[in-house]
């Protein structure tokens, strides 16, 4: 559960050559016609991809808003079926942190977005490029209309029947579905009105509903909800176990400046 919490932008102008340079993040496409073609919600792109392609194996922890949003927003404008994008990254060290996203349209019609990288799982390392066929960290969403789903969130992979109601509202949010999505509040709401919930799974609760209402662009209500956090997390600074969810409310706060 707390996976999925964790599991839980500067504006890149391209010149003629199809290169264009954000600071440390260069960004290269084949094409320059802005295909728009990916139309799922920035909600997801925001919370996937910093923290699958940020945050997890330690690849880039220290991106600002102003470098994520760069690699979002040409992610958005360039890649399609037909075209590909390539992200490098300079960092310290011998090898730059390399990215390619690709469209892959299945013969059913299922499209998906997939994050090639060259940082080796096995030897926990950059390599020198990009090889999509060895062990190389790669990530990949279905793309359902204004949904991105991570793999291991659709449906068919969960057993909704067995899930309280925080995990079950999680899994409305972040799945493939969209006729589910008008249940989240009230299934979060009744969760949270127990009256014997521990405060590991209160705060949990109540970062499942600041997500939603990310997701909802409710502007006021997100402010609220996260001073409302801020407080939660001072009162029961002693308690040791919830170091795991501070992170997963910092990578979320991190979200809240990139939809900024």
């Amino acid at each position: 559960m707390q996976r999925k919490i964790i599991t839980l932008l500067l504006i890149a102008m391209f010149i003629n050559s199809g290169y264009a340079q954000s600071g440390k993040i260069n960004i290269k496409t084949d094409h320059l016609i802005e295909a728009n073609y990916l139309k799922m919600d920035d909600f997801y792109l925001t919370h996937y991809l910093y923290i699958d392609l940020f945050l997890r194996e330690n690849l880039f922890p220290e991106a600002s808003p102003k470098d994520v949003s760069s690699i979002i927003i040409a992610l958005k404008k360039y890649v399609s079926v037909e075209n590909k994008l390539d992200v490098e990254i300079e960092k310290p060290g011998k090898r730059n942190y390399l990215i390619r996203f690709t469209i892959l349209k299945k013969d059913d019609g299922t499209e998906l977005l997939i994050a090639f990288t060259n940082w080796s799982v096995k030897k926990k390392k950059f390599e020198k490029e990009i090889k999509t066929e060895n062990d190389s960290y790669t990530r990949w969403y279905f793309l359902n209309g204004n949904k991105m789903t991570y793999r291991k969130d659709m449906s068919n992979e969960n057993d909704y029947s067995t899930m309280n109601k925080s995990d079950l509202a999680n899994s409305y949010l972040f799945d493939e579905l969209t006729d589910n999505d008008s249940e989240i509040k009230k299934t979060i709401e009744e969760y949270l009105n127990q009256s014997n919930l521990i405060i590991s799974d209160k705060i949990m609760a109540n970062l499942i509903l600041l997500k939603y209402r990310i997701f909802k662009k409710e502007s006021d209500n997100v402010e609220k909800q996260t001073e409302y956090l801020n407080e939660l997390f001072e009162k029961n600074k002693s308690e040791s176990n919830l170091r795991g969810l501070k992170a997963a409310f910092n990578a979320t706060k991190f979200q809240i400046e990139l939809a900024k």
